[in-house]
């Protein structure tokens, strides 16, 4: 996406993209919320800036070791986090992909955002190391649209099953406010398995 410096967002203020996170959060079935909120992952903050400098400063004012800058680097090109240690999920709203899109694309956007993040906590806190060690096997059978994007991304074999897992079940989400439901039939059955038992998906 190129450079990643800060692009301020003009069609959306902060204050209205919380309150768009927070409607994504009141979305999700109550089952799978009272699974965010026993990890802690019910916390969630728009900000402004790049997240490793946004993370970075969190650690910081926790008393936390800093990141390593290569790793700040990395997570200032995200457009959100899932930040275990400190039980916060970050999305940041002036991410340059935003920069030419419109209003109601960029609240779209967001919330698929938060829904990944949410899909990632579930992720990392239910996955077993099974499912962990599979990742590549399931990555193999996943979309390639989702396949290619999440290796484009990066992410080492040990994180494919936490990102396939985060990113279907986004994609689960933006369904369901569509009103379908089900296993979608480009979906191999083994992976919608683990996705259900992992976030406790249940339509």
């Amino acid at each position: 996406m190129g450079d990643y410096e800060s692009s301020q967002v003009t069609s959306i203020g902060l204050a209205e993209a919380t309150l768009v996170v927070d409607m994504a959060w009141n979305a999700l079935p109550a089952g799978q919320r009272s699974l965010l909120e026993a990890i802690g992952a019910d916390q969630r903050r728009v900000v402004i800036g790049p997240l490793g400098v946004q993370a970075d400063a969190l650690h910081v004012s926790a008393g936390i070791p800093r990141f390593d800058p290569e790793v700040c680097r990395e997570l200032d090109r995200a457009l959100g986090i899932w930040l275990s240690d400190l039980r916060v999920v970050l999305i940041r709203l002036d991410h340059p992909v935003y920069a030419e899109l419109d209003r109601p694309t960029v609240e779209r956007f967001l919330a698929r955002v938060a829904w990944h993040e949410w899909g990632h906590a579930l992720g990392l806190d239910r996955s077993t190391n099974a499912d962990i060690r599979s990742g590549a096997r399931l990555l193999a059978m996943a979309p390639r649209g989702i396949s290619e994007n999440i290796r484009a991304a990066g992410y080492g074999r040990k994180d494919f099953t936490h990102e396939l897992v985060a990113e279907v079940y986004a994609l689960l989400m933006g369904r369901r406010q569509r009103g379908e439901t089900g296993r979608p039939e480009w979906l191999a059955n083994e992976i919608w398995e683990i996705v259900e038992r992992v976030t406790g998906w249940t339509d």
